[in-house]
């Protein structure tokens, strides 16, 4: 017989110059414990070898009755369980039954509930209709009633003005106006009160006409006032404009007499020149007392070349 022992070994490693901890010191003396006893099973083993042999055997033996014993216990629990499930399952299927049968019957009354409470509320509806049609024809009657004592009020007020239409056709015995029964006058009263109605339309008319008519002659008026002032404020602005002309002819004209004034100075003042320009000539000629060609001075030259012609006899 093999016997395998069993070393503890520490899950937690620590140094050799670590200080010992209280879990350390109690590891030590499991140590201890496992020691004596694994010297305790050496001893055991050297019991002889057909002492353990016939224990095993006879140990053998008891564990085989042992499990014939629980065999049979275990055949018999079965059996016992296989009974009690096919009971269970039997007792599940009626109750499955009896649970279809029950739901069956609470749908039933569901859907029963559910039509009372929709023909409840159907005829509640139906109730309230009535209730508001009933209550209509009350209000319907009272206003006929009402109507009606309205119209016997109104049958009593208006019985003076037949009596007064029956006296007015016993009076009436002339050709001329002569009524055999009310309707006569009442339809005599419909004609001229058409007549009325058609004259008052014309009247309307008429007067809307001349409010038309006026309206244009308002617009009309109002139209050629606007023309006026245009045509005022047209003829202003003519009128600006020949004094502005105006003005500006008389500006051009007196510019036009100063530089005719202008030209006639310059020429008064040429004039001059030329009358000193001759004299000088003559007094140069007769205070030399040489014979000199006489400067031939075209008339109609400008006074600018005359003076050139003069300037270059004095040089010569």
């Amino acid at each position: 017989v093999r016997t395998h022992f069993k070393l503890r070994v520490p899950s937690i490693m620590a140094f050799i110059t670590q200080r010992a901890t209280v879990r350390d010191e109690v590891y030590a003396a499991k140590m201890k414990n496992d020691i004596r006893e694994l010297k305790t099973m050496v001893n055991v083993n050297q019991i002889s070898q057909s002492t353990k042999l016939l224990k095993k055997k006879k140990d053998m033996c008891e564990v085989e009755d042992a499990m014939n014993f629980m065999q049979g216990e275990y055949r018999d629990r079965m059996s016992v369980c296989s009974t009690r499930q096919a009971e269970f399952e039997k007792r599940q299927t009626e109750l499955k039954d009896q649970v279809m049968k029950f739901e069956k019957f609470i749908q039933e009354n569901d859907s029963k509930l559910a039509r009372a409470e929709t023909k409840l509320k159907q005829e509640r509806k139906v109730l309230q209709q009535k209730i508001a049609e009933f209550q209509a024809r009350q209000e319907e009657e009272r206003k006929v009633k009402q109507e009606r004592q309205n119209l016997i009020k109104e049958l009593g007020s208006l019985r003076k003005y037949r009596d007064y239409l029956e006296r007015i056709v016993e009076m009436t015995t002339s050709e001329v106006h002569s009524y055999e029964e009310i309707w006569d006058v009442i339809n005599r009263h419909v004609t001229l009160k058409s007549t009325n109605n058609q004259l008052i339309a014309q009247v309307h008319d008429g007067e809307m006409k001349n409010d038309a008519n006026r309206t244009e002659l308002v617009s009309v008026k109002t139209d050629h006032s606007n023309r006026m002032l245009m045509q005022n404020s047209l003829i202003h602005s003519h009128q600006q404009h020949l004094e502005e002309k105006r003005q500006c002819y008389r500006y051009s004209t007196e510019e036009k007499e100063r530089e005719d004034a202008a030209r006639k100075k310059d020429r008064r003042e040429m004039g001059q020149v030329n009358l000193a320009v001759k004299n000088l000539y003559s007094r140069c000629c007769a205070t030399l007392q040489t014979r000199i060609a006489p400067v031939a001075i075209v008339e109609g030259t400008k006074p600018g070349d005359r003076l050139k012609h003069l300037e270059q006899f004095l040089q010569q």
